[in-house]
């Protein structure tokens, strides 16, 4: 598979996620989901892994540090924050108001790279700054605020996690990363787990058991909306401008919504299209200033 071919893969899969996770949370604890995304997940790479005998890289004492910050950061928590979002929010929501990862991102490489701020960039950084908050001001105090929030909120973990992806040695391969996301997730998401289990156990109102349909779907979201997710854009940006290849994945919220809206999830609203349109436009620019001063350089 080419590295276009894999990054459009990802963009399918990275629309439908919001998707799984929303039908799954219906059912199932926020914490158990995001652990069973993290399990399934991994899943995907063991096969390779014990085919390789490999397991004793993911441990090796160089490479912990940054691989336990870009799982914790990468997954464990977004999946987290996503998971408990979904609760009170819908997916078309959760993919607009996560363009602000753009924003995170602008500000990041300022205050620790020292790039510059371009007219461009800031139009880009205002529109979706408008596309978020057009849809997070109409949902202002009702339940979908909160979620709304959450979503805001996780962005910023993705950036933390690829400042550390970048520090890994470059010759590790973009499955190994996926590989280590994904494990580094569940590991650091195994205790909560634990800790809600134990916690809740004893509840009057504790029902252990889920639904075959939603288990089923949470391992999928797991398996192809996660691992295979993650292996399929290490796999594109190790063999492509970054620029070009966020330009295209941000563009999935339009997938995200024209799915949810057409199985019935939620409603098409004006403010919707209107702050996804802010959002894709201002995200647009951004790419592109950072594609025209990577050339420049």
């Amino acid at each position: 598979m080419t590295p276009l071919a894999s990054l459009w893969a990802c963009w399918v899969l990275s629309a439908l996620f919001p998707l799984g996770a929303a039908y799954s949370v219906r059912n199932m604890h926020p914490v158990t989901l995001a652990w069973v995304i993290a399990v399934s997940g991994f899943a995907w790479f063991l096969p390779g892994i014990i085919r390789k005998n490999s397991m004793r890289e993911f441990f090796r004492w160089e490479l912990v540090p940054s691989l336990f910050m870009v799982g914790f950061c990468g997954s464990a928590m977004t999946a987290l924050m996503f998971s408990t979002a979904l609760q009170y929010t819908t997916p078309a929501n959760a993919g607009i108001l996560a363009q602000v990862e753009v924003v995170y991102s602008l500000l990041l490489s300022r205050i620790f790279l020292r790039e510059k701020l371009t007219g461009v960039k800031i139009t880009g950084a205002v529109l979706v700054i408008s596309g978020t908050l057009l849809v997070a001001l109409k949902e202002r105090f009702s339940p979908r605020w909160t979620g709304d929030l959450l979503v805001l909120c996780a962005p910023w973990l993705y950036q933390i996690s690829h400042v550390y992806a970048k520090k890994l040695p470059k010759q590790l391969t973009p499955d190994f990363i996926a590989a280590a996301r994904m494990l580094y997730s569940a590991l650091s998401l195994t205790p909560v787990a634990a800790c809600l289990w134990l916690l809740r156990r004893g509840a009057v109102d504790y029902h252990p058991a889920v639904p075959p349909q939603t288990l089923i779907a949470a391992v999928l979201t797991g398996l192809l909306l996660s691992g295979l997710s993650a292996l399929l854009w290490y796999r594109a940006i190790r063999s492509m401008e970054l620029s070009k290849a966020t330009v295209i994945i941000l563009s999935y919220p339009v997938l995200t919504f024209l799915v949810s809206a057409g199985t019935g999830m939620e409603k098409v609203h004006l403010y919707q299209l209107g702050g996804l349109a802010c959002a894709l436009l201002g995200a647009y620019l951004v790419s592109g200033a950072v594609k025209e001063a990577a050339h420049a350089q």
